[in-house]
């Protein structure tokens, strides 16, 4: 199917995407670059910071996050009238709450925490929506279960015209969004060609942490696999912006380029966090992870390796001192992420769905 017939249904015209930025347009790397995969899809796109009114004459409105509050956008999403309104596809990036606590929880206090990051914001003139200072501090906490509730509030408000998740979002996540009439749609991110190249380098850095330690139990889980790795004579580098600072673009291709190994833990045990893969596995470099929930397109033993916190440390030295099999996985998944699971072809689907959807709008 060809991107444009994808896109135009009618032959009529392109699709124009309002792509959100939440600092600043370029604050989020990965976002200029679903950004421009967009483009090279066919779709004329328009990047906008989600304070900024809605730039005109949009077909659909696509956010990737949430990196920031939703209620500047969602407040002028609302102002605009149904008939000229676009549609808003929201690929989420973040967990929900512990899905140990019961969903009754998860709607009460999402619902309640949602509420409050709207009353902490004003509207100092007509469509301008601005954090209040002294209300800052309602925002600030519980953002797993203001996830959840804004989710609620979009679709009650009609705003959520498709949501889009990880596959590895876990299944209770799912199943809570379906009972709450919510119909996610599952789709890897996908990698992008400029995170991987082939640089032919001595893989010198047996064992790679990469990203913010984030939560006490990363901290503590990255302390003790370090400690256990040392006691067998292997060091762990720590890309972590504190022993040493975050790399990006080919900073980071070339180092990734370098390790043989890249280790990856969860924020929180049920948590997800895939994006290690998708720039590991186009430089070739393997990735031992700590069990995940399924599903999970990276495949166990086929492109990367899980391993129980209790024998980590064991497992990565194993695959350090047998080279082909840590090269067999690391190569299929090389292939896996640069051919099959792709940004291109995640939102080529994204998109696929988005033209039924105006079908039915249009023709309802």
């Amino acid at each position: 199917m060809q991107a444009q017939e994808v896109l135009n249904p009618e032959n009529s015209r392109l699709l124009r995407v309002g792509v959100v930025h939440w600092d600043s347009v370029g604050s989020h790397g990965i976002i200029l670059l679903l950004s421009s995969t967009f483009e090279e899809l066919g779709c004329e796109t328009v990047d906008f910071v989600h304070t900024e009114r809605l730039p005109e004459n949009l077909d659909m409105v696509f956010a990737y996050g949430p990196f920031g509050s939703l209620v500047p956008l969602a407040n002028r999403m609302l102002a605009c009238p149904p008939s000229q309104r676009p549609l808003f596809v929201f690929r989420m990036s973040e967990q929900l709450p512990n899905p140990d606590f019961p969903e009754k929880l998860w709607y009460g206090a999402g619902l309640i925490r949602s509420h409050m990051e709207r009353l902490a914001f004003r509207e100092e003139t007509p469509g301008e929506w601005e954090l209040r200072p002294r209300l800052r501090w309602l925002t600030m906490k519980a953002n797993r279960f203001r996830y959840y509730g804004d989710l609620q509030w979009l679709h009650q408000q009609d705003i959520l015209s498709l949501l889009v998740i990880g596959v590895r979002l876990n299944a209770v996540s799912g199943d809570c969004l379906r009972a709450r009439g919510i119909d996610p749609m599952p789709v890897s991110l996908g990698s992008h060609p400029s995170w991987g190249a082939e640089l032919g380098l001595e893989r010198d850095i047996p064992v790679l942490w990469i990203g913010k330690r984030a939560t006490r139990r990363r901290e503590r889980l990255l302390g003790r696999i370090r400690a256990e790795l040392k006691e067998r004579s292997v060091e762990m580098m720590m890309i972590d912006g504190i022993e040493h600072p975050y790399v990006f673009g080919d900073e980071r291709t070339v180092l990734l380029n370098r390790t043989k190994i890249v280790l990856n833990l969860l924020r929180e045990r049920w948590d997800s966090n895939s994006l290690r893969y998708y720039i590991a596995a186009p430089n070739r470099a393997m990735v031992i992870t700590e069990p995940v929930s399924p599903p999970n397109s990276f495949v166990h033993g086929e492109h990367l390796i899980e391993a129980p916190i209790e024998s980590m440390a064991d497992t990565i030295c194993y695959y350090l001192s047998h080279e082909e099999e840590r090269q067999k996985i690391a190569d299929q998944a090389y292939q896996f992420a640069t051919t099959d699971l792709t940004m291109k072809e995640g939102l080529t689907r994204v998109l696929e769905r988005v033209t039924l959807l105006r079908q039915k709008v249009m023709h309802p």
